[in-house]
């Protein structure tokens, strides 16, 4: 006997339509004619304005730096005439005489190599950013609806000075820390001598042997995590900072070697 509910499954209910409402649908939104970068707002803090802001910033930090380098002193600590004191014991001027001495002129350089480190790292940091977003930013195509040119190109000139300014304090303070990590090494060469010495000036070579690893670890900046050594300037970069032109094109190079530093 057939099914009477076949019919009803194998014919269904035609679609139903929707219900005209009588009123006319509304026009699509109209897609922009112009699309915006994402990063960009035209809220935001003017590019030229925020470099010099920056540059205020790490000026106020590096005027404390630089006086607390004018008073460690650090070129006390120079070693000079090292092959004639080879030869001339009596003539090294930064000779103790003791193990204690010794070991304290040490120490006194130790502490003077983190008092100048810590703070530049961070001084080091701060100069990054500005280099990166001064090569990103500010260029020939530059310019601001609320800025002549005139001022324009006076702003750009006081960013760039600045910079330079930056590159000469970070530039000294290598060249200290460098003094300092000599004149390490040369204490070393002189606590050397009382290894297994005996008496009183006795330090044995274990003791000595890890002394000398923690300092390296000091001064080549792994226990900061920072190579300092970035900041050293070569020749065309102290012609450059002495005549102080901003060259773009070898900045981009010492921005590829600053990324480098914090590794």
């Amino acid at each position: 006997m057939p099914n009477p509910y076949d019919d009803l499954f194998d014919n269904p209910l035609p679609d139903k339509k929707p219900e005209s409402s009588g009123e006319t649908p509304a026009d699509p939104t109209p897609e922009p004619m112009f699309s915006f970068d994402g990063d960009f707002d035209p809220d935001g803090p003017d590019a030229l304005d925020e470099i010099l802001a920056l540059n205020l910033d790490f000026n106020n930090r590096a005027e404390e730096f630089s006086r607390n380098l004018s008073k460690l002193r650090v070129v006390d600590h120079e070693v000079k005439g090292k092959v004639t004191r080879l030869f001339l014991v009596s003539n090294d001027p930064h000779r103790r005489g003791s193990l204690a001495g010794e070991k304290q002129y040490h120490q006194l350089q130790t502490e003077k190599f983190f008092a100048i480190i810590e703070p530049m790292r961070e001084l080091a940091e701060l100069h990054m950013t500005i280099v990166k977003q001064f090569n990103r930013d500010i260029d020939e195509h530059y310019f601001s609806v609320e800025k002549t040119k005139g001022r324009i190109e006076s702003e750009k000139t006081l960013a760039m000075d600045n910079i330079n300014l930056q590159r000469k304090i970070l530039a000294e303070a290598a060249d200290a820390l460098k003094i300092l990590r000599g004149g390490l090494i040369d204490t070393e060469r002189r606590l050397k001598e009382y290894v297994n010495a005996g008496g009183k000036n006795n330090i044995s070579s274990s003791e000595f042997e890890l002394l000398v690893r923690k300092r390296e670890q000091l001064t080549t900046g792994l226990d900061h995590q920072f190579d300092y050594r970035i900041f050293d300037t070569n020749l065309l970069d102290k012609t450059a900072l002495s005549l102080g032109i901003y060259m773009k094109e070898t900045s981009a190079q010492y921005l590829a070697r600053l990324g480098k530093a914090f590794q």
